[in-house]
């Protein structure tokens, strides 16, 4: 089999206050992480963003950025943009121009809502930009996804840690309703046949890759994809080629 290349959607970098007890998954870590697996490049988020605030988070990740290539810096969004102006659209505007090609959000630890009533001028800044945001799975019910998605249906979400549903009925039902809902598949979902099926279903075009940085072993990821059985195209897609073609496609 030739080597596949590999672009993590999902590591968060970063001390918590809570550490660790046997490794300590800041920029170093995880550069290691990426070399022993052979991942040629990852999109980056900051626990600083949950840990202090968004604002501190999204710094200090452009900041390390500028000393690790292999990054692709994931800002943290908030439905009131930054601190000091309140101001969404020219938050939005700044992280444009650094570069940003793909943002999360994390509604549970800033404590807002993620449906449009709350979150819609964020969704509609991200689906005019054609923007991919992220967001973990857990944080947010697939009804709220599915409001999500219907009152913006361009956006292009990517569910982050999806967990082991097996031939979930109502995950599938979301995916059936809404074309651009995209998965990141790790080792969470570690369902038994479960990308074959994905990929069967839906084709091979709304599913991205990652490793679960730090709550995981890489590893176990690298494996389940690399040896479901999938035709090739479609393994290089989920590996690299569909994140790449969702950030080319970013319109700042």
């Amino acid at each position: 089999m030739a080597a596949l290349k590999l672009i993590a959607a999902d590591p968060l970098v970063g001390l918590s206050r809570k550490p660790f007890e046997r490794f300590h998954p800041d920029p170093a870590d995880l550069d290691r992480e990426l070399t022993r697996l052979e991942i040629a490049r990852a999109v980056v988020r900051h626990r600083q963003c949950i840990e202090n605030s968004p604002h501190w988070g999204n710094e200090l990740l452009w900041y390390e950025a500028t000393e690790h290539p292999a990054w692709i810096p994931a800002p943290c969004l908030t439905p009131d943009g930054e601190p000091e102006a309140h101001s969404l659209e020219a938050t939005f505007a700044r992280e444009l121009q650094r570069g940003m090609r793909v943002a999360w959000i994390s509604p549970r630890d800033h404590m807002f809502s993620p449906r449009p009533w709350c979150s819609g001028s964020l969704y509609d800044l991200c689906a005019s930009a054609r923007l991919p945001l992220l967001v973990d799975y857990r944080s947010l019910t697939l009804d709220d996804v599915d409001e999500i998605m219907a009152a913006f249906p361009s956006l292009r979400l990517v569910l982050t840690q999806v967990p082991r549903l097996g031939r979930h009925r109502a995950l599938y039902a979301l995916l059936a309703r809404h074309a651009n809902v995209h998965l990141c598949l790790s080792s969470a979902y570690s369902v038994h046949e479960g990308i074959p099926e994905l990929v069967a279903t839906f084709g091979p075009d709304r599913w991205v890759w990652g490793t679960s940085y730090p709550e995981a072993e890489g590893g176990a990821s690298v494996t389940l994809l690399t040896y479901a059985p999938i035709a090739e195209p479609a393994r290089a897609a989920i590996a690299h080629g569909n994140l790449e073609r969702l950030l080319a496609e970013v319109t700042p």
